[in-house]
């Protein structure tokens, strides 16, 4: 099945708010590293005053698990991006289960199930990005400790590895504005 504006829609709609997602999961388990991460990310003066100043509509829909520790640092980055501009960025969480089956199958990443998987539309809901499975610094961080000097890294290690995933996740909230800022379509539609 293809991504379309309808079936993202409908999906949207299924959709949890941080809060209500975050509650799902177990208090023993994941859920205070969700709060713990949402608590660290608090955006920096410059981070708050570039996502504020969006103009244009972003819906973002995360397909993740509350039991994930990569999930639970890029749901609270994004939660704190969508905190900086309610007004145009509408973040919503749906529970990695069988009753999404239609969105998780044809959504696999290297032939697996993965986690969180993020979907960003434009206003009306026409896909815009993709975005799956952990961040760049994450897979460096990953790769260093698997493979030593054969990952052949060469960027230095974060000096704040879970502040440096907000700062890629703004990077791709930031990189879908500029795609939508810049569309011939939705400057038609917006007379800009």
């Amino acid at each position: 099945m293809l991504m379309t504006e309808p079936f993202l829609r409908t999906k949207f709609d299924q959709g949890l708010s941080y809060a209500d997602f975050v509650a799902l999961g177990t208090p023993d388990g994941h859920e205070g590293q969700w709060h713990e991460r949402h608590d660290r990310l608090a955006l920096a003066p410059e981070q708050a005053a570039l996502v504020g100043a969006f103009t244009r509509d972003i819906n973002v829909l995360c397909l993740t698990g509350t039991w994930c520790g990569d999930c639970a640092l890029q749901g609270a980055a994004m939660q704190r991006v969508a905190e900086a501009n309610p007004e145009h960025i509408h973040l919503r969480f749906l529970l990695r289960s069988e009753e999404h089956a239609d969105l998780i199958v044809p959504s696999m990443i290297n032939a697996g199930f993965r986690v969180p998987v993020t979907w960003f539309m434009a206003g009306d809901f026409e896909p815009v990005a993709r975005m799956g499975d952990r961040t760049l610094s994450r897979y460096r961080s990953m790769a260093r400790r698997a493979l030593g000097d054969a990952a052949n890294v060469h960027a230095p290690p974060p000096a704040d590895p879970v502040r440096e995933v907000l700062h890629e996740v703004i990077s791709e909230f930031e990189r879908v504005h500029l795609l939508l800022r810049l569309s011939p379509r939705l400057r038609q539609e917006h007379g800009d």
